[in-house]
């Protein structure tokens, strides 16, 4: 059996009534196509605003002394952390949240916070006990999630400074 480079698909005739975009030009949009660039603005708008509120909200709570992270950040540490040390992370947050959530300097905010959120990854090393239970890196505890979430954070980060600007 041979097989011809001839073959040449048969014609479809469109059913009565529909019509036919012409020949080389792009089939018309769905509606969710048509919201979709709307939609991902406004994504990107909240997603600003969600990770710029996290970092304020959390950075405000190690400020006022009422962190349930503090002792984490402390015990992590590799160096011992006078009592300035965890509020100064706190205004550190709440800087980095406001200045995430201005969109200005994107190109320097993202190393900046990027930085920090790989800073939290060191309890998963300096301190494995307390983020793996029975010494298994499957098995996270509650801290390890605490942690191993700051994946997304991360993600998001690199999302919402890096879009282009219309």
């Amino acid at each position: 059996m041979t097989v011809s480079s001839q073959v040449i698909p048969a014609a479809t005739t469109p059913a009565p009534g529909t019509v036919t975009p012409p020949a080389g030009s792009p089939a018309p949009l769905g509606r969710f196509d048509r919201l979709a660039p709307r939609l991902h603005q406004y994504g990107l708008v909240m997603l600003r605003a969600g990770l710029g509120g996290v970092f304020v909200w959390f950075g405000v709570l190690k400020v006022i002394g009422l962190s349930p992270a503090a002792a984490l950040v402390v015990d992590v540490l590799p160096f011992p952390a006078g009592g300035w040390f965890v509020p100064a992370l706190g205004w550190a947050e709440v800087a980095l949240g406001l200045w995430l959530m201005s969109g200005r300097a994107r190109a320097l905010a993202l190393p900046v916070l990027t930085a920090h959120l790989c800073g939290t990854f060191a309890v998963l090393v300096l301190t494995p006990s307390v983020a793996f239970a029975h010494s298994n890196p499957l098995l996270l505890t509650l801290v390890g999630e605490f942690v191993v979430k700051n994946v997304v954070l991360l993600a998001g980060v690199v999302v919402v400074t890096t879009h282009q600007r219309r």
